[in-house]
């Protein structure tokens, strides 16, 4: 015998098909997601930083550190193409001044403000051929030269690494 066809009835059914749907759809989904993870190599070569190792979904939890910066204020949310276009010259004029010095691919660069003043930070290689005189010069001049392009004072903090391999956390 069918039950009645009552608004209670059909309300209920159409509730328990769709959070069914919804859970049998979750597994399939997270298949899929393949943006920020890197496929693992049959010699295990590839190299994963400490960034490139966390998982997408983990943005906000660990590395959550290098948003930390006043830009992020409600003062500052008028700004962010105007920061956003910095951001781009800044990684742009390092990565093409300290090419011999970069590390990777020079995505390691960090870029924070703090009140008025830009900090960059990362890591940087040095070669067999070390010339302290003139990573000093290329290091003041690219604080001074990006001071007057910005008009705020741009401080470098980079650390220097013999091999990139220093930087690995993990081969796959």
């Amino acid at each position: 015998m069918l039950p009645s066809l009552s608004s209670k009835f059909l309300l209920s059914c159409t509730l328990q098909e769709s959070s069914t749907r919804m859970l049998s759809l979750t597994p399939a989904l997270e298949r899929k997601r393949t943006s920020g993870k890197y496929r693992s190599t049959i010699n295990r070569s590839q190299m994963l930083t400490y960034e490139m190792a966390q998982r997408p979904y983990h943005i906000g939890i660990r590395k959550s550190w290098l948003t930390w910066h006043t830009a992020n204020l409600d003062e500052f949310r008028l700004k962010q193409g105007v920061v956003v276009a910095q951001d781009e010259v800044i990684r742009r004029f390092i990565r093409g001044i300290l090419y011999d010095h970069r590390v990777i691919d020079g995505s390691e660069i960090v870029i924070k403000r703090r009140g008025n003043a830009v900090f960059v930070s990362g890591f940087l290689k040095y070669g067999r051929r070390l010339d302290i005189r003139r990573i000093y010069w290329l290091w003041g001049f690219v604080e001074e030269f990006l001071s007057q392009v910005l008009k705020q004072p741009v401080k470098l903090e980079f650390q220097f690494v013999e091999d990139e391999k220093e930087l690995a956390f993990n081969y796959i």
